[in-house]
């Protein structure tokens, strides 16, 4: 009967091995990145883009509604957060200034963002848009 040896790899064969797995992915990666890069480069601009900003520092959470415009008009939000003993509701008109872009208000609560519900409606041109409050920045 023989003894079968098993050989273990050593530090530089698994450096060289792991270095080429991540050549082959970035090779394969590659095309996939720039299709959807391209797709994005040619869509046209939406007239509003609109959404909710999260800030946490020291167990304290800081929402601010933000809207973009293309062209500037004049227009109407309505910003309601509710949740841990919370309930927030304002609105108005607004007027964004140049570069087309306003911040809308600001609410600082205690807790995580996830323990809140967000809802930010802006109107423009008589067109009612709903906004992410999915932590955007503006």
């Amino acid at each position: 009967m023989t003894k079968r040896q098993i050989r273990q790899a050593d530090g530089p064969t698994l450096r060289l091995l792991a270095a080429s797995a991540l050549v082959v992915a970035s090779a394969c990666a590659a095309p996939i990145l720039a299709t959807e890069t391209a797709g994005a480069d040619t869509e046209p601009a939406a007239p509003v883009t609109c959404g909710v900003a999260t800030d946490s520092l020291g167990g304290m959470t800081t929402f601010r509604p933000w809207v973009r415009l293309e062209p500037v008009e004049p227009g109407q939000y309505r910003f309601a957060l509710k949740g841990g003993g919370t309930i927030l509701d304002q609105g108005g008109s607004f007027e964004v200034g140049a570069g087309g872009r306003s911040m809308l208000g600001e609410a600082t609560v205690s807790g995580p963002a996830a323990g809140y519900d967000v809802e930010l409606t802006v109107t423009v041109g008589g067109t009612l848009y709903r906004c992410h409050g999915d932590h955007h920045d503006i």
